[in-house]
């Protein structure tokens, strides 16, 4: 097992197939996640990774069973949200920068064999890479902040596939991401209220620089092709 402590009373854990960000107190959460997404408080955001030789039959029909097998290495039973990727969690990448005011840390794993760009018409036959990302603000955010949050750090994601000419598999065009994505940004509540992340902002600089790095490095792990 690895564990970073991000936080006072955070940490990053990777065991197994599961990257999560715990937690001793309940954090606010903005989520795309399969399981338990949505405006949530949560002890502990999950990223599971679909072990080699699992069905994808299974997994499509009945996600939930991997998500409380998984969750249950952590020794965790309620109280948390779960993203699936197919990508191995063990190629993570973690970014961290602070101000005086707040740190933003963000957890990202990524493959993309499978581009797509957003709009474009498209014939899917099988799933395949998922950029997955954490972001946690060690800060105090609004609601609409964490939005704003979640828009800064997809347009991120989107420019480092930009960076790498990343086209979609099924029109040739730009690729944006991938068609099984998921973001989730997630706070302590600690601090004065931050009322703005957009890209301009103080915390959007952050959290748009640190998911910019941090799907770049994941996906050059995963994909090593891309450095070429």
């Amino acid at each position: 097992m690895e564990q970073i402590d991000l936080a006072d009373n955070v940490k990053l854990i990777l065991k197994e197939n599961v990257l999560a960000v715990i937690c001793d107190s309940a954090l606010k959460t903005v989520s795309s996640a399969i399981y338990n997404g949505g405006y949530n408080q949560v002890n502990a955001v999950l990223n599971v990774g679909v072990p080699e030789g699992y069905s994808d039959l299974s997994l499509h029909l009945d996600p939930l069973e991997l998500i409380t097998s998984s969750a249950a290495k952590l020794g965790l039973t309620k109280d948390y949200l779960a993203m699936v990727t197919a990508a191995k969690v063990k190629n993570y990448s973690l970014v961290s920068k602070k101000t005086e005011a707040f740190s933003v840390h963000v957890a990202a794993t990524a493959g993309c064999s499978h581009g797509e760009s957003s709009g474009e018409e498209m014939d899917v036959q099988e799933i395949v890479g998922t950029i997955n990302i954490i972001v946690l603000i060690d800060g105090n955010p609004s609601e609409s902040s964490m939005v704003a949050a979640l828009i800064t750090a997809t347009e991120a994601k989107s420019a480092a596939l930009r960076d790498f000419d990343v086209r979609s598999r099924y029109t040739g065009d730009s690729a944006t991401g991938s068609i099984t994505d998921s973001v989730t940004v997630t706070s302590t509540s600690r601090g004065k209220t931050l009322s703005l992340a957009g890209p301009a902002s103080k915390l959007g600089k952050l959290v748009g620089s640190c998911t910019r790095r941090a799907v770049t490095e994941a996906l050059l792990k995963q994909e090593p092709v891309w450095a070429c």
